[in-house]
């Protein structure tokens, strides 16, 4: 059996930083370090070969290519 592009940890993820707008406020919801959110979307990021993620100063929204390939549309 072939392993999926990505993993429905990585898009529950992305889903909550989508929601959020941080990664830090994300990490707080899933109860996780900051550095493993930004570790599951960096490998999510990888499998699909876009960024999923526009990240600024002020937190992080969706790609257009994000909203496509993560199926958010």
């Amino acid at each position: 059996m072939n392993q999926p592009a990505h993993t429905l940890d990585q898009l529950v993820v992305l889903d909550t930083i989508a929601r959020l707008g941080t990664f830090t406020d994300a990490a707080g919801t899933l109860n996780r370090a900051t550095s493993a959110v930004s570790y599951a979307i960096r490998r999510l990021e990888e499998s699909l070969g876009v960024r999923v993620l526009e990240r600024s100063q002020r937190g992080a929204s969706l790609t257009p290519e994000g909203i496509r390939r993560a199926g958010f549309c």
